[in-house]
């Protein structure tokens, strides 16, 4: 085992852009129901993309989780696009008349530029999070560790970076790595950098983007990390409320349906990989299961019960008018069910609706999850 804790709970959050609000209900729903002034219930904390900022977050307040979850939905449910992106018209304009002309020319075109400016989100987190905290918190004992994943660009590879206790050690598998970091926001920037849509972060001489891409094992990290127990708040959609690619789709339904792969796809897969080793682990028998270097480990999965994008609808024309309009381009209007808008919708209005959801989801498990999280809910 890599902790020291035998029976460590971890929290997994994946990534999906404004999306991940829906995470803030879902621990809402879980604060309530313990005493003020209680240490967060998973101290192991794993995110990546939007929810490596939710995770990070927590990690700044693991002492006082109803405290941190406070805070969260503060920020989320006063948040405006323009906190956390800009359209660069300009650049992305004149990019486009250079590569015409070069292209006339016979030449080369150069390098596309990002079609968004992310700085807005790294002065935000800048203010709003104190990283000081989150070494405050390992140090008393309230956090186990924080990992936090991104894509390497320049090997290829799904790279974690860790804060925690001394005894954690790095890792390397095939296409997966964990290295020991003081975590602060260009690690964020770095995990929530989607191609195209944000530029790559350089940290140690590396490229990097969002840590969904190449993520291929979303659990490993909660597993080297030490971890028996393994929540995890997806937003990949109910499969009750999840929708197909019409017969004729249009530009906006392809880049949405690419998003809902990068961000879902391999989370799905790798927990049914763990349940199938879990199952197999059952028919070993115990005296030589240490012997495999296996351990079953428990998981629960929330997820919404309803379809994220059908609810971008009333909240589309919110978005500032450059960013509508080059959504339009790709064919999104506000009455379509699309992904695209649904990660780039960091308006308040939508994102207290995804805090309702994600509060209604987990108060209709609360039973299960308090069962899960072995702790005793106190009544309202």
């Amino acid at each position: 085992m890599d902790s020291e804790e035998s029976n460590a709970c971890a929290l997994v959050l994946t990534g999906g852009g404004a999306r991940a609000a829906y995470q803030v209900g879902v621990l809402k729903a879980i604060a309530e129901r313990l005493p003020r002034g209680q240490a967060i219930p998973f101290p192991i904390l794993v995110g990546t993309s939007a929810g490596a900022i939710n995770a990070t977050a927590l990690a700044c307040y693991a002492s006082c989780f109803q405290l941190g979850v406070k805070k969260l939905e503060h920020v989320w449910s006063n948040l405006h696009t323009q906190d956390v992106l800009r359209l660069q018209v300009g650049k992305v304009v004149g990019h486009s008349l250079k590569s015409v002309f070069y292209s006339a020319l016979g030449k080369p075109s150069q390098i596309a530029l990002p079609w968004f400016d992310n700085s807005p989100l790294e002065r935000l987190l800048e203010k709003l999070i104190d990283f000081q905290r989150i070494d405050n918190n390992l140090l008393y004992g309230a956090l186990e560790v924080l990992a936090i994943t991104a894509s390497n660009y320049n090997t290829g590879d799904s790279t974690t970076f860790y804060q925690g206790r001394p005894y954690h050690e790095p890792w390397a598998r095939a296409g997966r790595s964990g290295r020991s970091a003081i975590i602060a926001s260009p690690h964020l920037m770095a995990s929530s950098a989607l191609p195209f849509i944000f530029k790559p972060c350089r940290l140690q001489n590396h490229h990097y983007g969002d840590g969904s891409i190449h993520q291929l094992n979303p659990l490993s990290p909660a597993i080297h990390l030490g971890a028996q127990r393994i929540l995890i708040v997806s937003l990949a959609p109910d499969e009750r409320s999840a929708t197909t690619l019409p017969s004729d789709p249009s530009s906006s339904d392809i880049a949405g349906h690419l998003l809902d792969t990068v961000f879902t796809d391999a989370l799905t897969s790798d927990i049914e990989r763990l349940q199938r080793v879990n199952n197999t682990i059952k028919l070993i028998p115990e005296r030589k299961r240490e012997q495999l270097s296996l351990r079953h480990i428990d998981n629960l999965v929330l997820k919404p019960s309803k379809n994220l994008d059908a609810m971008t609808h009333q909240h589309f024309d919110k978005l500032p008018y450059n960013i509508r309009s080059l959504l339009r381009l790709f064919g999104v209007n506000a009455g379509d069910a699309t992904g695209l808008s649904s990660f780039l919708l960091f308006e308040k209005d939508y994102c207290k609706e995804l805090i309702a959801l994600g509060y209604q989801d987990t108060q209709a498990r609360l039973e299960e999850v308090c069962t899960f999280l072995g702790i005793t809910p106190i009544a309202l």
